[in-house]
């Protein structure tokens, strides 16, 4: 069952619950699946803490911000006139195009996705509906995203093809949205992502032009505070998820996101329940519709992994969380909050292959470390890798350190690795062998092979499909 909230038409009962917006009475209406649905958008929005009673679905409360973001984004999206003055559909400005996209758009505008509203509030629909919030955003013509309306100021200088000021950057470092699970993947599976404000009912901004206009404000600033690295993630995370969120809208798809790279981005970001940590995941890495047969449940981590799995994808493995004790599967993370072994890198590729046997799990086109000098670069990142404590290290002294930092993430729980060919097979045997492994790989400067800027993770995974 998908749901969307519409205007009424001539078979809505007249008892339907409703909401009324600029005249008109919505209500939510029910298809079968998407495909029967007509064009739709979708809104990512931050709940925030305050919450008020829902007036469409009887259940739990909703935020107080869906109804204000919900009539901001229907304002701006059914103006015409809102998009031709914010928009720019076609690079030359061909009017028949123009045209051509504002109606498309308009049209799309008649029926919104909200997750206040259109997600069943109770199991196991809930559970359902949330394991295909890919499949739902990345089927929407367009995603709005309504910031709070202390990043108006913002949001008007990108529409005015303005730079942005510090001030308004830190605004955004406090803005709910950039930190929280849902919102990645609900822009990075948008077709057409914009941006608008809580109370501006008619100012909308296309997603490339803000974000690009952000990130150059985030270069300028950092230049001017000489910030490095390690201080720019410590002291402005939210500014750090929105460069995340911009390198893998521009660059990434969907069918090619590890599960790796999402538990990298995901490591600063917030969720208000546990489960929903991973039904964000989920979405971030399929579109496809529920890989269990009706009636079956699997908890969200579970599914998470046969998700993962059912893609050819192990790299879910490179995370801290403990490991099972059944027989052949000590390589398993158990249900618990996936924490990326370096979290907060952006990587792309289409992950770790594998092949799952009865006793263990064989690894595709692992690398193999050559002992070697630390070159300059290798020495750059280590000390970023470690930390304050790398300070003053010789170089003879920095392989123990990234070998113990390694261990303090959890790797001294993987299991022994046995290398055959080029291939890896992790069994049951406690050893800090994946450690010792890992900590050659990270120790060479190749890192000039790939297309950002990612330091450690790029030492890491290159020769495991991360390309």
């Amino acid at each position: 069952m998908f749901r969307l909230l519409e205007p009424e038409n001539q078979s809505t009962p007249p008892d339907a619950p409703s909401i009324v917006m600029f005249g008109k009475r919505w209500v939510i209406c029910e298809y079968a699946q998407i495909a029967d649905a007509p064009t739709y958008t979708c809104l990512s929005y931050a709940w925030g803490e305050e919450k008020v009673r829902n007036s469409l679905n009887e259940g739990p409360e909703i935020s107080a911000r869906t109804v204000p973001s919900l009539r901001a984004a229907v304002a701006s999206s059914q103006s015409q006139s809102c998009w031709s003055d914010n928009i720019k559909f076609s690079h030359r400005g061909e009017a028949d195009k123009e045209e051509a996209a504002q109606r498309a758009a308009l049209k799309a505008s008649r029926a919104f996705w909200i997750d206040a509203f259109c997600v069943p509030p109770y199991d196991p629909d809930r559970a359902a509906c949330l394991q295909e919030m890919g499949r739902i955003f990345s089927a929407a013509f367009q995603v709005i995203v309504v910031l709070t309306s202390q990043c108006s100021s913002a949001i008007k200088r990108v529409s005015h093809t303005e730079g942005i000021e510090p001030c308004e950057l830190l605004s955004l470092e406090r803005e709910d949205w950039v930190s929280r699970t849902w919102t990645y993947q609900e822009a990075v599976n948008s077709r057409a992502l914009y941006f608008s404000v809580e109370d501006e009912e008619n100012l909308i901004v296309s997603g490339n032009d803000f974000l690009r206009t952000i990130v150059y404000a985030i270069e300028k600033y950092k230049e001017f505070h000489e910030f490095n690295n390690i201080a720019w993630v410590q002291t402005h995370p939210g500014l750090n998820n929105l460069e995340m969120l911009l390198a893998d809208y521009l660059i990434a798809d969907y069918t090619d996101r590890s599960a790796y790279q999402v538990m990298s981005v995901m490591g600063h970001r917030i969720s208000e329940r546990p489960e929903d940590f991973f039904y964000a995941m989920i979405g971030s890495i399929t579109t496809a519709s529920s890989i269990l047969e009706v009636g079956e449940t699997l908890p969200p981590a579970e599914y998470f992994m046969s998700v993962c799995e059912q893609k050819g994808d192990f790299s879910f493995i490179y995370n801290t969380a403990p490991r099972s004790e059944i027989d052949g599967q000590g390589w398993r993370p158990l249900e618990e909050k996936f924490s990326a072994v370096l979290p907060g890198l952006i990587i792309f590729g289409s992950g770790e292959a594998g092949v799952r046997e009865t006793k263990y799990l064989k690894l595709e086109n692992m690398f193999r470390p050559i002992p070697g000098a630390i070159a300059a670069d290798g020495l750059k990142a280590a000390s970023w890798f470690m930390g304050p404590q790398s300070e003053g290290l010789l170089s003879d002294a920095v392989a123990s350190g990234v070998l113990k930092r390694l261990q303090s993430l959890g790797l001294h729980r993987m299991r022994r690795i046995s290398r055959v060919r080029n291939r890896v097979l992790l069994s049951t045997v406690e050893t800090p062998a994946v450690g010792r492994a890992l900590c050659g790989h990270f120790l060479r400067d190749q890192l000039g092979d790939w297309r950002t800027r990612v330091a450690l993770a790029v030492q890491f995974f290159r020769r495991q499909r991360f390309r």
